[in-house]
């Protein structure tokens, strides 16, 4: 108890030292190391009542970003772009190490089976829901064909990263970690190539609605992730000085090469770390060299995401951002439950993956900002999409952890 009351006392603090620095520029630094260490402080106390780490990240850096207090501003937030994008690299390279398609619970086969299903099921079904609000009950915004495609699909995205986290902190073992894990990199590559296609078809004919383009620069990311690979396996067999270092350096050098050939890192460092875990006798060696400071990724990584929810937009829009959170889960149970029992699956598969596709970030938010930018319902798009995906990244960790336990997959 008293052990608490210093803890909150320090948070407190920190927060009275950011508003007293809130309108220094020159004290962006020391306002983001004080925001991160009251943001691991309040994770590692709220843990204890079972609330994952990465959730309480995500609220305080909803809590001090631009859009609630404003300790810190939009040009600030920005400029974390190129830390954020190496925390993401970092954590796709440890959900790529983790993946052993040779000695698995499950096939490659029922996973790829079940990813495939799952989508077709939840793209399909939130289409003709939303075609029937449109057309029979006259809701105006999905009276428009482009609009409810749109948002049937990006509804099917999920967050790598955040599944990645939420395993990491638990420490999960068992098949349902193993689908969830793959189902949400699968179905993370298969969106990005849908949404491409719907963008070339529905959007303008210029370089952003590209196929071509997008399929290319997908492709030749996971050429460079194999490539990222076999670099890391020949230090590894051959040199092996400091190997944790190397990797940190090597996460950075390629981080910023993506950045600047167009290239998605997520890709590169998955397939990277597929390649490792796949194919050489290291993938192992890498999760326990990266696992000695994964925290510190997941709090710079989840503080940054919080601080670009936007709450305005999530408050504008909340009775319907709401409806369509609620809708989503219960198509996302539909279709792992169909999925599931087609592939002869469990009671974890069936009844309980569901919990581990909720969460949303990046790949959402950036769809919607290339949408905001072609049509002209894009507005009304971004903000709805925008209050969809804060509810559902604060809600995903919450369940994930919740049916991992029920599972049973927890150390």
């Amino acid at each position: 108890m008293k052990q608490n009351i210093y803890n909150i006392t320090f948070i407190v603090v920190c927060f009275l030292a950011l508003y007293l620095l809130e309108n220094s520029l020159q004290a962006f630094p020391l306002r983001l190391g004080i925001a991160l260490l009251v943001s691991f402080i309040a994770g590692e106390i709220l843990a204890k009542a079972g609330l994952p780490r990465i959730s309480t990240y995500l609220i305080i850096g909803i809590i001090t970003g631009p859009y609630a207090v404003s300790f810190f501003s939009l040009k600030e937030v920005a400029d974390l772009r190129i830390i954020d994008s190496i925390a993401l690299s970092t954590i796709a390279f440890v959900a790529g190490s983790d993946i052993d398609f040779r000695k698995g619970s499950t096939k490659f086969s029922k996973i790829l089976s079940f990813s495939l299903m799952q989508f077709i099921i939840g793209f399909s079904a939130a289409l003709l829901i939303f075609y029937i609000m449109g057309q029979f009950f006259h809701f105006s915004l999905f009276t428009n064909i482009s609009f409810i495609l749109f948002l049937a699909l990006i509804l099917n995205a999920v967050s790598p990263a955040t599944t990645v986290a939420v395993i990491k902190e638990t420490g999960s073992k068992g098949k349902l970690t193993d689908y969830v894990l793959s189902t949400a990199i699968l179905k993370d590559f298969t969106i990005i190539v849908c949404f491409s296609i719907l963008l070339s078809l529905l959007g303008s004919q210029g370089e952003e609605a590209s196929i071509t383009k997008v399929l290319t620069e997908e492709f030749v990311s996971a050429a460079a992730g194999v490539a990222a690979g076999f670099a890391v396996f020949v230090y590894m067999r051959f040199v092996r000085i400091n190997l944790g270092v190397f990797l940190f350096l090597t996460i950075i050098i390629i981080t910023w090469i993506c950045r600047e050939m167009h290239l998605s890192n997520l890709m590169v460092f998955i397939t990277a770390g597929v390649f490792l875990n796949n194919f050489t006798r290291f993938g192992s060696i890498v999760t326990e060299s990266i696992d000695k400071n994964f925290n510190i990724i997941l709090l710079i990584f989840f503080f940054s995401a919080g601080m670009v929810i936007d709450l305005k937009a999530l408050m504008s829009m909340f009775a319907l951002a709401v409806f369509i959170v609620i809708l989503r889960i219960v198509i996302l149970y539909v279709s792992c439950y169909i999925s599931g029992k087609f592939i002869k699956e469990d009671f974890k598969i069936k009844q309980l993956s569901f919990m581990g596709f909720i969460g949303q970030a990046g790949v959402s938010i950036g769809f919607a900002k290339i949408i905001a930018s072609i049509f002209p319902f894009g507005d009304i798009f971004q903000t709805l999409i925008l209050a969809v995906v804060g509810i559902n990244q604060i809600m995903g960790p919450i369940l994930f952890r919740f049916s991992l336990q029920k599972a049973g997959e927890i150390k």
